[in-house]
């Protein structure tokens, strides 16, 4: 991989092993603001619209100032939110600084995940992605474990620290990555009469990717397919719960995924690489279905741990391969907006997916919720290969134009 990357890589790793507040965010507004679960929850839920936003955004700033300037921002902006966040103590400050966090905060995915297609060759870059979801959930593991302990002593020291792993990954960005955004294509100019007709390819300006057919079908599949993770939230803690689990079991399960991604997810990358990543997302998508299915057939914690594990292979196969197909189709001077698009469709199913889940486990009844989840995971995966063939030229033609166009700025 080139130095820049690695920077990144590193940059990231600081992050998430700082990344203290957000996964305890609903106990401290409980235990230490005193709120009610249906509080913390609403305010938690502002979170969760502050990241969408900063999707749409951040993928439109990484294209338009640039990769670099755009993590710098929220970086340095995620920081200083974070430390105000820690600091106030009315309840709407409160709710206004959890959505200034979530939106600052996470301005930076779009332009990490494009400027990993600026300076990664295409043949590598499954392994890129892989690696920074595998250390994602390093840190993630990480912050879980130590926040707890910290939490215990004074829930200020998570802020503080969150706030100052933000910062040097700020320094980081500031003192050794360098801008890669891809220069747009200038306008063609109207052709002067007798001149010589230009039969070389050019590369067209980005379009919007609202009007690229072939990538609103992987948008829309995407957006799909993550509302089955979803359910592996308050949907399979409240199933758990009605089974007679303690939250400690449900925790033990849940722990099974981060062991596996950490153990499994280099090697089956590199594996996953080399294959079709249409035909990859496919596998991913009956994963993910089998095995949160499976939760609807656990009666014991054995079981349920072996449907964590099935569902933790589709998550490990789709994160990495769909994020260097969305590279792949995406213009060069558009990978910010690309993968936000794809960053909103996560946001956006972390939004709907818990109530949906919940209310037709309660109402419908818990095997109408599993079978469904079933249901779309194979209407997924056989969408994955009927668009595959299309999909395979939009990539091979958004390559080609890249290829004839400019170089990114300040890549090596």
């Amino acid at each position: 991989m080139p130095r820049a990357y690695w920077y990144v890589w590193w940059g990231t790793l600081v992050n998430r092993l700082g990344g203290f507040v957000i996964p305890l965010l609903t106990i401290y507004l409980i235990e230490v603001r005193r709120l009610s679960v249906a509080e913390a929850g609403g305010i938690v839920s502002v979170f969760g619209a502050g990241a969408v936003a900063a999707s749409i955004v951040g993928g439109q700033l990484s294209d338009r100032l640039g990769r670099r300037i755009t993590m710098v921002i929220s970086m340095f902006g995620g920081a200083i939110a974070m430390t105000v966040l820690g600091l106030v103590r009315d309840l709407t400050a409160i709710t206004a600084m959890v959505g200034v966090v979530g939106f600052v905060g996470e301005l930076y995915r779009p332009a990490v995940l494009a400027f990993v297609a600026d300076v990664v060759p295409p043949a590598q870059r499954v392994y890129a992605y892989g690696l920074l979801h595998w250390v994602i959930n390093v840190g993630f593991a990480f912050a879980a474990i130590v926040g707890g302990l910290l939490a215990e002593v004074d829930f200020t020291i998570l802020f503080l620290a969150d706030a100052a792993t933000m910062a040097v990954y700020g320094v980081i960005v500031l003192v050794a990555v360098p801008e890669t955004r891809p220069a747009a294509p200038p306008a063609e100019a109207a052709p002067v009469e007798g001149a010589p007709v230009e039969t070389a390819p050019s590369r067209p300006a980005a379009r919007s990717w609202l009007r690229d057919g072939s990538f609103l079908i992987l948008f829309a599949l995407t957006l799909l397919l993550a509302l089955l993770p979803n359910q592996a939230g308050s949907t399979l803690s409240a199933h758990m719960t009605w089974q007679g689990f303690t939250p400690a079991a449900f925790g033990a399960v849940m722990a099974v995924n981060g062991v596996l991604i950490i153990a499994l997810q280099p090697a089956l990358t590199a594996w996953s690489a080399r294959r079709d990543p249409s035909r990859v997302l496919a596998v991913a998508a009956l994963f993910y279905g089998i095995g949160i299915a499976l939760h609807g057939l656990a009666p014991s914690f054995g079981l349920h741990a072996a449907a964590v594990t099935v569902w933790t292979l589709g998550e490990i196969f789709e994160s990495p391969s769909r994020s260097a197909i969305v590279a792949a189709m995406a213009p060069a001077d558009a990978r910010g907006r690309y993968q936000g698009a794809v960053v909103m469709a996560f946001g956006a199913a972390q939004l709907v997916s818990p109530k949906l889940g919940t209310w037709t486990w309660e109402h419908v009844g818990p095997d109408a919720l599993w079978g469904a989840c079933l249901v779309v995971g194979v209407a997924v995966a056989l969408a994955h290969v009927a668009a595959g063939p299309a999909r395979r030229c939009r990539m091979t033609a958004a390559s080609a134009a890249a290829v004839s166009g400019p170089s990114p700025s300040g890549s090596s």
